[in-house]
């Protein structure tokens, strides 16, 4: 890898985890270039200015939640087998990215035009198989009726609130985070149960 693209890629590395635990309002330009081991100068010469630098991290980020969601209910796979895929991919994805959920919800309320901007831009749907693929587990009478939108928001939202209300978890049920982790480990086996048991008929 050229030095110049390395250095590019070391700087957004280090803008990612000041941005994803700070937000853009907390990060401070000194900040990310100490965290990449470059003086300020070299900072603004690869990114002339912190919304520049900060779109391009919330974009990354954007992207690690939505098109690999899209990709797995697209698939050929069974119902019950997206939903664990969806459960396993998202645990995996905070577990290397702790701060991501927390970071594009934050973003995404204080500067939602720009968010729906951005969703408009990666042309993402909800694939049209999934909505099928549930429609015949109603109509078989395997599950009960339920629109594609809720069934699909409980799938995320509980994998999501843990992660988003660590701190209160942690606090609440006495974890430290080796705690935590384990905590995380069963919801990932749990979660799929829970799905499919609540809507079974």
């Amino acid at each position: 890898m050229p030095l110049e693209q390395q250095t590019e890629e070391q700087i957004f590395l280090a803008a990612q985890r000041v941005f994803q635990e700070k937000g853009f309002a907390g990060a401070r330009m000194q900040e990310i270039a100490d965290e990449a081991n470059i003086n300020k100068s070299m900072l603004h010469y690869y990114f002339r200015s912190k919304e520049k630098l900060f779109l391009e991290v919330f974009r990354s980020g954007v992207k690690k939640f939505f098109p690999q969601l899209v990709a797995i209910l697209s698939s050929d796979e069974h119902l019950e087998s997206k939903v664990t895929r969806v459960v396993e991919f998202y645990y995996a994805m905070f577990k290397n990215n702790p701060y991501l959920p927390s970071f594009v919800i934050h973003e995404m309320n204080q500067h939602p035009r720009r968010f729906k901007e951005f969703i408009a831009s990666l042309d993402i749907e909800v694939p049209a198989r999934f909505f099928g693929q549930k429609n015949k587990e109603v109509e078989s009478g395997r599950i009960m009726p339920i629109k594609p939108s809720h069934f699909l928001i409980n799938i995320v939202s509980l994998c999501l609130m843990p992660i988003v209300a660590r701190t209160m978890v942690q606090t609440l049920f006495s974890m430290d985070d080796r705690a935590f982790e384990k905590f995380l480990e069963e919801r990932k086996e749990l979660i799929p149960a829970l799905i499919f048991n609540g809507v079974q008929q």
